[in-house]
Formats: structure tokens, sequence, C-alpha cells
């Protein structure tokens, strides 16, 4: 208990709560629809097939993270941009690339690539439905 004279010190944040909250709980979303897809995959079609969804769920989650943290840098207090401007271009560029020499390679099918990066879409709507939901209020981050 506090003295009137005493000021009162927030309590610390727990960690699956604050502005960051929401989006740990979409990255953990899309691993976890990737995983349950890539293991669809796996029990339902065959193992070129299973490979080939790991490999789009995989895409998907690096892909998400990689956004995260450009749109973290842009819309943060920092005032260099540039540097994060020109990696949301290579990321881009390695993602549309990287996709590209997986499915020209044959490494991986096309259609399954597609149905594992899927995860994507899906594990943000349930990440934004079932997760935390962001700070409102004057705390609340721009």
């Amino acid at each position: 208990m506090t003295t009137p004279s005493e000021p009162e010190v927030p309590a610390s944040e727990p960690e699956d709560e604050g502005p960051d909250a929401p989006l740990r709980a979409a990255m953990y979303a899309v691993a976890a629809v990737g995983g349950m897809f890539t293991l669809g995959a796996f029990l339902f079609v065959d193992t070129q097939a299973g490979l080939s969804v790991l490999a789009g769920a995989i895409i998907a989650v690096v892909n998400l993270l990689a956004f995260a943290r450009i749109v973290h840098a842009f819309l943060g207090k920092t005032k260099r941009t540039a540097p994060w401007a020109l990696l949301a271009v290579l990321k881009l560029l390695v993602l549309f690339g990287g996709i590209f020499l997986l499915v020209k390679s044959e490494l991986v099918s096309a259609l399954w690539l597609a149905a594992g990066y899927a995860a994507l879409p899906f594990g943000i709507t349930l990440g934004s439905l079932l997760g935390p939901k962001p700070p409102e209020g004057p705390e609340a981050p721009p």
C-alpha cells in the first residue's frame, strides 16, 4: 500500500501484453496454422506435398516477421528509415525470387507451396480474433 506522498509505480506489463502482443499472437497463429496445413498434407497427400506446404508455411512466418520489423522501424521514433526502405525492397525481391527459384527448380509444387503460404492470412485472422487486443488510449503507440 502506498501513502498519498508516494507516487504509484505502474506494474510492469505481463510478457504477453503490450503493443507487440497482437503481433506475437498473429505470428504464433501463422506458425500453428502452417503446422496444421503441413501435417494435413503429409497425412492426406504425400511427402512432396508436405514438404511444399512446409516451405510455404516457413516463408509465410519469415515474411510476417520481416514485415513486422520493417513496419515497426517506419512507425518508430527513429529518423533513419532509408535502410529499412532498402530492406523492404530486398525482402520483396528475395520473397518473389526465392519462390520463383523453388518452383522453377521443381523442389516444391507451386500449388502446395501456395497452400502453405495461405497460413499467413488464416493465421493473421485467427491471431486477430482470438489473440490479445492492442492497447487503447494515450499510452497506445501511433
